[in-house]
């Protein structure tokens, strides 16, 4: 009987939990106490955190910490006139001191440094020059098959597809030794409605094997690939998509495969600072 109940038990826990991490995503701001995060989850409150540790890879504040991070470090990036203690409040932080600490640990520097240098970029970006990325061609020979979590919304929040992935992990036909983690994104965010964005949170699987029914099977076709690589936090990935489509596409010679864009996920948030984060951003060429 125990190993009857194995799978039927992690896929009950990895739903309870997806609750929570809902709940965080909707809200990165609030504050929850232990007793309401375990009970989202109808969890004991005395070994919630142990369960959704061992299960999603960092702890509930550790998540929660992250989320407020990115869409502070997204405000900052954007806008000059929104001052730093607004942005901190709104990050759910009461003073602007626990904001600057929290923030120069993630990103190696204060906030208003941050913003300073994000935005002399941004000013610098219509003198770019095609040496800003390296661009590799890539040839897949066969496809690269993959489990993925369907998301709707702002790019931003797929997280919580990746998180309904994590919990999922376990059964799925997956090569414990080189997990490989993807992301195809189905519409431009310059020009399609927020809500009305597709994206898919993807990980890498074999050929075969049973997927949970809340996942499909999708794949990266076979085909030539020109690929970048992006160094820093997601909430600066827009800066490397300005180039490779606005400076280096046009200029290249090449023309844009009917593929979705992709992301590759070189090392991950829950372990490492935004600022060292390594994505790499695919645009699939024609042959």
């Amino acid at each position: 009987m125990e190993r009857g109940m194995r799978k039927p038990t992690v896929e009950d826990y990895g739903r309870r939990l997806m609750r929570v991490v809902n709940t965080i995503w909707q809200d990165p701001t609030a504050s929850y106490s232990i007793e309401q995060l375990a009970g989202i989850a109808h969890f004991s409150p005395f070994h919630f955190h142990r369960i959704y540790r061992e299960m999603m890879g960092e702890t509930v504040n550790a998540t929660q910490l992250r989320m407020r991070l990115l869409y502070a470090s997204r405000q900052l990036a954007q806008a000059n006139d929104i001052p730093l203690i607004r942005i901190a409040q709104r990050a759910g932080y009461q003073s602007s001191a626990a904001f600057v600490r929290s923030f120069a640990a993630a990103h190696g520097m204060p906030p208003g440094a941050y913003r300073r240098q994000r935005l002399s970029h941004i000013h610098s970006q219509i003198n770019q020059e095609l040496g800003m990325y390296n661009v590799e061609f890539r040839k897949l020979d066969t496809p690269i098959h993959l489990a993925a979590s369907r998301h709707h919304g702002s790019y931003l929040k797929i997280g919580e597809a990746f998180a309904r992935l994590q919990l999922s992990k376990t059964a799925l036909p997956v090569d414990p030794q080189q997990v490989r983690w993807f992301a195809q994104y189905h519409d431009d965010p310059q020009s399609v409605a927020e809500a009305e964005l597709r994206s898919d949170a993807c990980v890498e699987i074999k050929a075969g094997g049973d997927l949970p029914d809340e996942l499909a099977r999708t794949q990266i076709p076979a085909g030539r690939y020109g690929v970048i690589e992006h160094r820093g936090p997601y909430s600066e990935l827009q800066q490397a998509y300005h180039w490779l489509f606005g400076v280096w596409l046009p200029q290249s010679g090449e023309q844009p495969a009917n593929v979705p864009v992709i992301e590759q996920y070189l090392n991950l948030p829950h372990n490492t600072p935004p600022k060292d984060l390594r994505t790499e951003i695919w645009v699939a060429l024609t042959a």
